[in-house]
């Protein structure tokens, strides 16, 4: 019998909802998609030599010890030697949270040398210096800041952790311009990972001697396995820029074109690395093609090592949010080019202005639709 007109109408309502689901702007099938690369990886290579890398002028050893738990998560920022005022908004907001979900936060800077031919590049050395004592939250490494170094300045960073802070169970790598909802991306862990019991007593576990030379399916933390996590917001199928003078340039010798596009990587505006995923990446990465941008080092570097990225939506990548409460104190994880002004509102906006919310983020309304009304905001403001 033929369908009737309701049922036709139920029918392709039902087929325009799963369109939209997986197709649309609410970043359903992109996350499904992701899910499917790591059924696509080549054989994980063998690990290469140590890497070589500049040694470290403010090396900060300490940052990670104290009394307590480790950091659950490590925010290592990536900034520039002149960029006090990004570094100082960071710490007024979301950076000076010691705490969320009741685990431990930890944020530190990730720098370079000014530049010597900078005017003012000793002026710049003092002030590090002293920025460095004041704060204690700085890690500078001997070489030339700019951003054809990312790379080096992400390695050293990672090396850094898995020295100086290995019981750290998260790292996120992120930018100074970028805001991180510090409650909800603690619990976005949570929910894909799972804190480990010590974390949730208050217990510091003790780390065995041979745990950076397991293989990194899991790296195992007191009586837990921390999962191996690379998580952001993954490109794919891009192709190198060959444009001369471009800042994202990549030459026919770092990435030949019978190579193709990249492989899918995430964003290096904010992704995640489990403790496991970033020793994965330490071993390989001398075998990794010395690619300048940074993001996609470290995707190519995590794809040799068997790890695929996971997708998540909720990390914005390149793509900058306006200023909306629901958005950035609920959906969003991070929000992309932020100036120090717009990163203290966005602050204000989600804490109150004496630091302490009273009321719901979001209407029932805007929970109902919740990051795809986010989406839609940035597409409207773009």
């Amino acid at each position: 019998m033929p369908l009737s007109l309701f049922r036709r109408f139920l029918l392709a309502t039902l087929l325009l909802v799963i369109v939209w689901t997986l197709f649309g702007p609410s970043g359903v099938g992109e996350e499904l998609l992701s899910l499917s690369l790591a059924s696509l990886l080549p054989a994980p290579a063998l690990p290469g030599p140590p890497l070589a890398l500049p040694r470290l002028l403010i090396p900060n050893q300490e940052a990670c010890s104290g009394p307590g738990a480790p950091p659950f998560l490590l925010i290592l920022v990536c900034t520039a030697p002149e960029n006090l005022n990004q570094r100082n908004a960071i710490r007024a907001s979301w950076g000076g949270l010691r705490e969320a979900q009741g685990l431990r936060v930890q944020t530190l800077f990730l720098l370079g040398e000014p530049n010597e031919q900078h005017p003012n590049s000793g002026a710049q050395k003092n002030d590090l210096a002293w920025e460095s004592a004041a704060q204690g939250d700085i890690l500078q490494a001997a070489f030339q800041d700019s951003y054809r170094n990312l790379t080096l300045k992400t390695l050293s960073g990672l090396n850094w952790v898995n020295k100086h802070c290995p019981m750290a169970r998260y790292v996120l790598k992120t930018d100074d311009d970028v805001y991180v909802n510090v409650p909800e991306l603690v619990s976005e862990l949570i929910l894909r990972g799972g804190p480990g019991e010590q974390w949730e007593r208050g217990v510091e576990p003790q780390r065995s001697a041979d745990a950076v030379n397991k293989e990194p399916e899991s790296q195992a933390v007191g009586s837990q396995a921390v999962p191996l996590l690379y998580l952001g917001r993954v490109h794919w199928r891009v192709k190198p820029s060959r444009t001369p003078g471009d800042r994202h340039r990549v030459s026919e010798e770092q990435w030949p074109p019978t190579w193709g596009p990249f492989p899918p990587y995430a964003s290096g505006t904010g992704y995640v690395l489990s403790a496991s995923a970033v020793q994965l990446i330490l071993k390989v990465a001398s075998r990794t093609p010395p690619l300048p941008l940074e993001d996609v080092f470290v995707g190519v570097s995590a794809r040799r090592g068997g790890l695929a990225p996971t997708h998540c939506v909720k990390l914005a990548g390149a793509t900058h949010y306006p200023l909306d409460r629901c958005c950035y104190g609920k959906f969003l994880l991070t929000s992309h080019k932020l100036d120090p002004w717009k990163m203290q509102e966005a602050w204000k906006l989600v804490s109150g202005l004496d630091g302490e919310r009273t009321t719901p983020f979001c209407s029932w309304l805007q929970r109902v639709l919740g990051i795809l009304r986010c989406r839609m905001m940035a597409w409207r403001h773009s």
